[in-house]
């Protein structure tokens, strides 16, 4: 019953670059409620039901076409993914990459990620290949509609929900979000993830009515060292980054809320990972490091990819330093560095 699936345009680059469960024809054991319980909406208002769209890029229709939350999990579209994977398919599932191989998936509580709007104060390289930042026109007032009718849908929803904002931009430099970090007052039992780069912490959440609801902040930095960082992320510097952790570190000490700061492994940072972890140490926030995507934004994706690539004239250095790293973390309980269990994959026989 595939052909009544949707795969929109912006994600066909992805179904089709990642594979598969029906190429990888792999026995899944464990089970997945992520159909049931989990939805991304991305920058076109298009509905994902799991944490990734990139890993079921398949769409259940449009957020604007549904009034309210509960109507995304019971879509045709949906009760047919919900089918596939009760059944042990996986038919369009990136198995491989979001971790069902290890062990089941299973949400409690409801799950929303919003990633209407890609604008973003940094122009990452690995991320995308010019400045995003949207401020007037027929799509800003499009998307701005999207995020105010999700304010409202939140209002209605009574079920536990934790609301991730956002996986594709940084929600406190958009102007489309702002519904969401001024406007919305969050009930009891929706809690918050809040995908930043950092930098507009303490600006944007300062008297903002969410912050006693953010539970989770995860920051992408992708370094551990001012040269680094102003190399990878470009247009952030790192003194302001310092800042904003000194701010966000008193915050958590309020709020007990979960710092996770994020490294994407890749050519330009391969030898700052010691720095990443001394700065997880130095605040204490939580560290990941994990695996680079192919998001299309690379003509040379391959020569960026230093893991991946096992052909990379700095593989073999790369997975040293890796290693190195993993080792002293691997056998800790409840260590303050984890690893992308994809990431850890490509290594598994240096490892063993």
């Amino acid at each position: 019953m595939s052909y009544q699936f949707t795969i929109p345009i912006q994600n066909q680059h992805s179904y089709k670059s990642i594979l598969r469960n029906k190429d990888l024809k792999l026995k899944i054991n464990n089970h997945c409620n992520a159909p049931s319980t989990q939805l991304v909406v991305d920058w076109t208002g298009e509905c994902f039901v799991c944490s990734c769209e990139a890993w079921l890029p398949i769409s259940v229709g449009n957020i604007s076409d549904f009034t309210d939350l509960n109507q995304v999990w019971v879509s045709p579209s949906a009760k047919l993914l919900q089918q596939d994977i009760d059944s042990g398919e996986f038919t369009h599932c990136a198995v491989d990459r979001c971790g069902v191989l290890d062990k089941s998936v299973h949400q409690q509580d409801y799950y929303l990620s919003i990633n209407i709007d890609e604008s973003c104060n940094l122009r990452c390289p690995s991320c995308r290949p010019s400045a995003v930042m949207l401020s007037s026109g027929s799509d800003f007032d499009r998307k701005l509609a999207q995020v105010n009718h999700l304010v409202d849908m939140l209002e209605k929803f009574e079920h536990p929900i934790h609301i991730v904002m956002s996986g594709n931009g940084d929600p406190l430099a958009s102007h489309i979000m702002r519904p969401l970090i001024h406007r919305f007052v969050p009930k009891k039992n929706q809690t918050i993830r809040l995908f930043t780069n950092g930098l507009l912490l303490e600006k944007q959440l300062t008297d903002s009515p969410i912050i006693n609801n953010i539970t989770q902040y995860f920051i992408s930095i992708d370094a551990g060292s001012a040269e680094v960082y102003e190399q990878v992320r470009l247009g952030g510097t790192f003194t302001q980054l310092i800042k904003n952790f000194d701010y966000l570190r008193t915050l958590c000490d309020q709020t007990k809320s979960e710092v996770l700061l994020k490294f994407v492994l890749q050519k330009d940072n391969y030898n700052d990972m010691q720095n990443f972890v001394d700065l997880c140490y130095r605040y204490q926030f939580r560290g990941v490091i994990n695996r680079l995507e192919d998001w299309g934004t690379w003509s040379n994706y391959t020569e960026h990819d230093v893991i991946g690539n096992v052909d990379h004239e700095l593989h073999a250095v790369t997975v040293n330093n890796l290693l190195a790293i993993y080792k002293q973390h691997v056998d800790v309980p409840d260590s303050t560095i984890n690893f992308n269990p994809s990431l850890i994959a490509l290594c598994k026989e240096r490892i063993q």
